[in-house]
């Protein structure tokens, strides 16, 4: 059997007897052959004499449970909010997903009231912690999650932080959120 290398592969098709080469990245050994896993390309891997296959399609990226998400606030009330998650970890998602946080999510230090610790357009940073039933449950639990980037509710400017505040540039109203360690320091790109 001649040994596929840098050849386009199938899913299913054989690569190798398993006496030549191991299997590798998309590939699999059934009954003694090495067979491909993926639509793609197969490269040989040196280090541990094992066929890879590169897989043509691209990765879904899908939310699962330990997941980091930066999301668009949209609806806000006392017990839970509604996000848009735009990045899921750190690559972009199109269309975008929808999260909820539930008041038990946000800190004991805003009396588990949602509306204190967020409000409509903030950008946030969260951990996905449930996906069962189609609902993706995020948290911000812990001082890396919670508001990044913040907008003032009187006049719309960008919020900074400024010794331990958030004041609006414009109007230099101070407000408060539930903010991550690394709030305006974001890529969310």
């Amino acid at each position: 059997m001649p040994i596929k290398i840098n050849q386009k592969v199938f899913p299913g098709e054989e690569l190798a007897v398993i006496e030549e080469y191991n299997e590798g990245k998309g590939s699999y050994q059934e009954e003694g052959l090495v067979r491909s896993e993926e639509l793609g390309e197969t490269k040989i891997n040196q280090e541990s004499r094992a066929l890879d296959v590169n897989k043509y399609t691209r990765r879904l990226n899908l939310p699962e449970e330990g997941g980091i998400v930066i999301a668009e606030t949209g609806s806000v009330t006392r017990r839970d909010a509604r996000v848009d998650i735009t990045l899921l970890n750190g690559k972009k998602c199109a269309p975008t997903w929808t999260g909820v946080i539930h008041q038990n999510d946000v800190a004991r230090e805003f009396g588990r009231n949602v509306e204190a610790a967020l409000r409509t357009g903030d950008i946030l940073k969260a951990r996905i912690v449930n996906t069962k039933n189609t609902i993706i449950q995020l948290a911000m639990d812990g001082p890396e999650y919670g508001v990044i980037y913040a907008y003032c509710s009187h006049c719309g400017g960008v919020l900074d932080y400024e010794r331990g505040q958030l004041v609006c540039q414009t109007c230099k109203r101070v407000e408060r959120r539930q903010i991550a360690r690394s709030y305006g320091k974001e890529d969310i790109t």
